[in-house]
């Protein structure tokens, strides 16, 4: 009986020593490494609600976050190694950079170049913003933003229908 019970509590403290390793490990692999820094404007001025991205050397990953209000942003903690980090805000050009985040903290900050060329900026609006942004004032402009937004309609149904594998018909079933 003694026996038995010796072997039990040898078994329970096998097991959450190695609990306690597995708990550990993954821990150990972040470590504090942080990722910070601030984004400002060529002209200075402090700017809110950027997205920075970093994406770890190797890593299909990518992890985004936005500056506050004071134009800085922080990372959650990262596992330590080599990262690409760009910023883009619209009307801007992305700034891009490297930094190798060790255990403590790393700082990258970025100054944002305001696009010159209107039509780099125009292709860098995101679909809705873009057909908002067309002009409508006259009768002529108000009909050509009707017909782009039906053909972007049209366009997006095409896309979810060959997604799916829907041919469209009434009654039919989707492919396998």
């Amino acid at each position: 009986m003694k026996t038995s019970r010796h072997f039990a509590a040898a078994c329970l403290i096998a097991v959450a020593t190695a609990l306690g390793a597995m708990i550990l490990v993954p821990m150990a692999a972040y470590g504090d490494a942080l990722l910070t820094g601030a984004v400002t404007s060529a002209a200075g001025e402090k700017m809110g609600g950027v997205t920075v991205s970093a994406k770890a050397e190797g890593s299909p990953i990518t992890t985004s976050v936005f500056t506050d209000e004071s134009g800085n942003y922080y990372f959650p903690p990262l596992p330590s190694g080599k990262y690409r980090v760009w910023a883009q805000a619209l009307t801007y050009q992305a700034a891009n950079g490297n930094v190798e985040v060790k255990k403590k903290t790393a700082r990258r900050d970025f100054v944002l170049q305001p696009m010159k060329n209107q039509e780099d900026w125009i292709r860098q609006l995101p679909g809705d913003e873009f057909l908002a942004a067309l002009p409508g004032d006259t009768p002529e402009d108000y009909r050509m933003k009707t017909q782009v937004r039906k053909i972007a309609r049209a366009a997006t149904a095409r896309a979810i229908r060959s997604s799916t594998g829907s041919t469209g018909k009434a009654g039919a079933r989707f492919s396998t």
